[in-house]
């Protein structure tokens, strides 16, 4: 019990850290300071950062597991929205994975393994949800399966990747940037679903509105959500991650 208490401070201590100041910056000093323990015992759990990431990727995962493999069961239009607002919430809450993605995955091939893994797992219960609403006759997807799959990679795509658009672009994370998200991937679905895109998001906006807190998203939980100043233009090395940890 005692070990798990160590390693879930370690795991909220690096996503704070991580979060606030991205994965090259951050030593086992760093972290072990942070949560108030020593450097060895910060390495005696996670014996090196990439040790660090993976667990908390597999936190983030877990959080995917409950109860997101359920979607087909809720087939409606809102609760398209709420989902593409969970999948938001879960990208600011892991901010730094998302913004180091391809450096990260270049750098461990087991965490790009799971990676996939998960991608693809999620990918197929996206595609199973279009056609739940299909079913219940509010879209019409294509008959081939693999223009189904490329319109479910484009709406990964677009979600997994826009809160870094809306970042570069300094513009303030609120219910009406989700919103305009939101839009892009009904564009995406346009030519499929059975009612306008405009009054689909217009009647989605109160789903938006009502699971982000005002007015930025998650930010009681989002630990350290700012970008370093400078940002995150440039990719250390993988020397460079993880020299001095």
């Amino acid at each position: 019990m005692a070990t798990r208490i160590t390693q879930r401070r370690i795991l909220q201590s690096a996503l704070e850290l991580f979060n606030a100041a991205g994965t090259a910056a951050v030593s086992a000093s760093r972290i072990a300071e942070n949560c108030g323990i020593s450097k060895g015992n910060v390495q005696y759990h996670f014996p090196n950062k990439q040790d660090v990431i993976l667990a908390l990727f597999r936190c983030a995962v877990d959080e995917m597991n409950q109860g997101w493999y359920s979607d087909h069961l809720q087939p409606t239009l809102e609760h398209m929205a709420a989902m593409f607002v969970r999948q938001l919430q879960l990208i600011q809450k892991y901010r730094f994975f998302y913004r180091e993605l391809s450096d990260l995955l270049r750098q461990d091939p087991q965490l790009r393994l799971q990676y996939a893994q998960n991608r693809e797992r999620r990918l197929w219960v996206i595609e199973q949800f279009l056609r739940a609403l299909e079913e219940r006759g509010l879209m019409s997807l294509p008959a081939e399966p693999r223009r189904l799959r490329s319109i479910v990679e484009v709406t990964w795509i677009l979600s997994e990747n826009w809160l870094n658009y809306t970042e570069c672009q300094e513009r303030a994370l609120s219910a009406q940037t989700v919103l305009d998200g939101y839009y892009g991937i009904l564009e995406v679905l346009r030519p499929y679903l059975c009612a306008d895109p405009r009054h689909i998001g217009e009647e989605s906006y109160p789903v938006i509105e009502r699971m982000i807190p005002h007015p930025a998203l998650m930010s009681a939980v989002a630990l350290g959500d700012k970008p370093p100043a400078g940002g995150f233009r440039g990719v250390a090395s993988a020397a460079n991650r993880t020299a001095g940890y």
